[in-house]
């Protein structure tokens, strides 16, 4: 196979201590290795013929080379990042523990230390949330929607975290208000990123969401006494409202792109 080498070697001179380069150019001449002897078994009993055929079947060596190059990169940072993340997670929770301990027995304050780790605990599970929304996000669309579940699940466990500080620390009248904004926060954030990343049912996951943040706005501008009672529940048909002037939006919206087409299509 020496013409398979001089061509790899040619398209490709070695470059000393890249071991990318090596496991590809090992890679590249074990596929052509493979295919001579699929080809040979097809009725071809010319040599050249043969490896003039292989050789034919990569006429940019370079460019596979610089796709299997950046592919083996990438690879390999994600690798880094689980190392990064096992790792510093280990050393945090230990830290979070060590701390803990510390201040609750310094102060002897244990009915209010007990934050320190819950709170701590449940802000590694946002890290962790939010890490898994650049995952998914980074793959196809069809994966965004365990993106959409990290980023609820990490909106919502930052919100009790948050609760639960306040809890702790003071006994403020209607603190599980706070989870109420988490409720909202989360459906907020999740119809941003339906938008942000275009997908195609955006305009639905509003329509249901709206209506939804609605109710949970009665329920805070109530219980806040920022609005009677007897008149912030208008906020709900209110949001109902603002849903048909949404729909109405989107099919004026589709017969003038229609309209457009079809003026387009007749100046044809």
């Amino acid at each position: 196979m020496e013409r398979f080498i001089s061509f790899i070697n040619a398209a490709l001179p070695d470059q000393p201590g890249d071991d990318i380069q090596f496991s590809f150019k090992r890679k590249i001449l074990d596929e052509m290795t493979q295919r001579f002897g699929e080809v040979s078994t097809r009725g071809i009993s010319d040599r050249n013929v043969i490896e003039d055929l292989i050789l034919s079947e990569h006429p940019d060596l370079g460019q596979e080379y610089a796709a299997y190059r950046l592919a083996q990169l990438k690879a390999r940072r994600q690798k880094k990042r689980i190392r990064f993340n096992i790792i510093g997670s280990v050393i945090y929770l230990l830290a979070l523990i060590g701390v803990y301990l510390l201040v609750s027995f310094a102060t002897h304050a244990w009915d209010k230390t007990w934050a320190i780790i819950v709170d701590g605990v449940l802000l590694w599970v946002v890290y962790l949330l939010s890490v898994g929304v650049g995952f998914f996000t980074s793959l196809k669309k069809i994966f965004h929607v365990f993106a959409r579940v990290c980023l609820a699940g990490a909106v919502i466990v930052a919100m009790v975290a948050v609760y639960l500080c306040v809890v702790a620390v003071a006994d403020i009248p209607r603190g599980w208000l706070i989870v109420i904004a988490g409720l909202i926060l989360m459906f907020v954030s999740d119809g941003i990123f339906a938008v942000a990343a275009k997908h195609r049912l955006a305009i639905i996951s509003w329509l249901i969401y709206i209506p939804v943040i609605a109710t949970f706005l009665f329920i805070f501008i109530g219980a806040l006494s920022i609005l009677p009672w007897g008149a912030a529940w208008i906020i709900i048909p209110l949001s109902l409202i603002v849903d048909v002037g949404i729909i109405l939006s989107a099919i004026a919206k589709n017969k003038l792109e229609k309209m457009e087409v079809t003026d387009a299509w007749n100046e044809n």
